[in-house]
């Protein structure tokens, strides 16, 4: 039987008409490790965003726009209907006037979804049961285990901040508030707190625990005990050490007079479940960590630099090998991405890689978050477009760059498409915007010149960057959205610059570099830009830039040559003066 009707036939046997499903794990983590991969278990969706609604006889799956051609080619779409992630609350609206049982994992789910589903069904017969074991968990035999790897600390060199100073001023924050106790679930918060990595989640160095901060006095941290057994006497004079199963139990002993603090958008529904079944007073507060962690300390500013400079040498040689070197009907996209990890692991401090590598030839590189397979893998032709996106791991930083090159001739409208996504990489780079600014004011600017003859991308402008952490990180983000996670962009953040443009089944565009927010002497804030790699002139058309956008690149491409060709082989120092040649 296959997995979505193994799961319908345990909802007839239980009485469950719908089950909801999230893809996360007990800690709502973008990345996960592979015991929870329970959305591509049941659906063989494998992109990194969704949900599924399970019904007795039909499924739906709700992916956003950079996943929407990936999820009708892995899926099986007589047994699911897709549709737009956007659309799934409406979706859940529709159940409103039916008398059924809804059942959900609180484990994956956070306080905020929870409480926007009873808000939903409030007046409604509808019933929403949270299960003690999740189905899928019941089902899937070949389930992964979880991850128990070795912990370590991030070395002060590259954290730049002990981790006792981090507790002591998020514990001042807390005691600024009506909080007694906070429960962290967030990884990359804990990890950023303890100055502590792990292997647990693949390209992200994260262990997976929980911690709860009291507003005053040692920290608990609950982990499984093996994982910390190298850095255990270490660890023992900044927290008190609990196995995982505990926490808990912890929780329901506190002193019933306590306040216990989470975050609504990021912790999970069984957290404030346990507080509210045990008499606990819960009081909503953001977590603490997340401005202090996106906003980096000069040591990790210095070692994204450093970073970016090491794997813009990498990127530079690659596209050097891709123009020059190969045979390209002897290319690939597999064998084009593996080049280019063999050039990164060779870099100092080299960790991982930060994502998968998006390798996309041709229609391929339509998909936004195209992942090759040895299905799906197109060997390399002329007058195409390659894209790649990819990035590393690196004990002093994280990095992520994107670079679309072609082979041969590109297409007037290849051209077109091409130049107006770069414009709208400029505008971004040279924006200048005051305190309090959002992400979602600067995003236009990517889009004003795509939009004007009609066209668009489906995924947002930039995401923040972690340092040594992941790849993804908020509260920062240059999106369209203006919810109230759009986060305000400050001084010592790291963020992507990456508009693109997507031609459905024939090729795709994106230009990607790293940008950190400084401070102007006159008060303004604009980006400064930290990757370094040639962007192809031979997609640019120099009759759609103005004087400013000539000079943004010729300026930048000088700087490329400056600061990547000293670690260059002479051919390709001399390559590189050629394709960074002022336009």
């Amino acid at each position: 039987m296959i997995p979505v009707q193994q799961i319908q036939n345990w909802m007839n046997i239980n009485n469950k008409d719908i089950l909801l499903i999230n893809r996360t794990d007990e800690f709502l983590n973008e990345y996960i490790a592979p015991y929870a991969e329970r959305l591509n278990w049941i659906s063989s969706f494998s992109g990194s965003a969704g949900k599924a609604i399970i019904e007795k006889n039909k499924a739906y799956l709700f992916v956003d726009g950079r996943y929407t051609h990936q999820a009708q080619e892995q899926v099986n779409t007589s047994l699911y209907e897709i549709k737009h992630l956007k659309d799934y609350w409406s979706h859940l609206t529709n159940y409103k006037y039916e008398k059924k049982i809804i059942a959900c994992d609180g484990n994956l789910h956070s306080i905020n979804e929870i409480e926007k589903i009873y808000k939903i069904f409030e007046d409604s017969e509808i019933v929403l049961e949270l299960l003690d074991e999740n189905p899928i968990d019941l089902n899937w035999k070949n389930q992964s285990s979880k991850p128990k790897s070795d912990a370590f600390f991030h070395e002060m060199k590259y954290a730049g901040e002990e981790s006792l100073n981090k507790i002591k001023k998020i514990q001042n924050q807390i005691q600024l508030t009506f909080v007694d106790y906070y429960i962290l679930s967030s990884l990359d918060s804990i990890a950023w707190l303890l100055n502590i990595r792990g292997n647990d989640i693949k390209f992200t160095p994260l262990m997976c625990s929980y911690v709860i901060i009291p507003k005053e006095g040692k920290i608990d941290l609950f982990v499984d005990k093996i994982k910390i057994q190298s850095i255990q006497k270490e660890l023992e004079s900044l927290v008190n050490i609990h196995a995982v199963k505990y926490i808990s139990k912890y929780i329901k002993n506190l002193d019933i007079k306590k306040v216990v603090g989470m975050d609504k958008k990021d912790t999970p529904f069984c957290f404030k479940k346990i507080c509210s079944d045990n008499g606990l007073t819960v009081n909503y507060l953001k977590n603490p960590c997340l401005y202090p962690k996106a906003i980096k300390n000069s040591a990790e500013l210095d070692g994204a630099r450093q970073a970016n400079l090491r794997d813009g040498v990498s990127m530079s040689r690659f596209i050097f090998w891709l123009k020059k070197k190969i045979q390209i009907d002897e290319i690939d996209e597999i064998k084009a991405a593996n080049y280019l990890y063999n050039l990164r692991k060779k870099n100092e401090l080299f960790y991982s890689l930060s994502f998968d590598t998006i390798s996309a030839f041709g229609p391929n590189a339509s998909y936004p978050h195209y992942r090759v397979t040895s299905k799906s893998n197109l060997s390399f032709k002329n007058n195409s477009i390659y894209l790649v996106d990819s990035g590393a791991q690196y004990k002093d930083g994280t990095t992520d760059i994107t670079r679309t090159i072609v082979f041969g001739q590109p297409s007037k409208e290849q051209k077109d498409r091409f130049t107006r996504v770069l414009k709208g990489h400029i505008a971004i780079s040279e924006s200048k915007f005051i305190f309090n600014t959002k992400g979602s004011q600067l995003d236009p600017l990517a889009r004003k010149y795509l939009n004007e003859i009609g066209c668009d991308y489906d995924h947002g402008t930039g995401h923040g960057i972690g340092s040594f952490l992941s790849v993804h990180e908020g509260p920062q983000s240059i999106a369209k959205s203006q919810d109230k996670s759009d986060g305000f962009i400050k001084e010592g953040m790291i963020l992507s610059n990456e508009p693109g443009y997507y031609k459905t089944g024939e090729y795709g565009i994106r230009i990607e570099n790293l940008i950190i927010c400084c401070l102007k002497k006159s008060g303004k804030l604009y980006f400064e830009t930290i990757s370094w790699a040639p962007i192809d002139r031979d997609l640019i058309d120099v009759s759609l830039l103005c004087e400013t956008e000539i000079k943004w690149i010729n300026e930048y491409h000088q700087k490329v040559y400056d600061k990547i060709s000293p670690n260059l082989l002479i051919e390709e120092s001399d390559w590189l003066y050629l394709v960074t040649r002022p336009l």
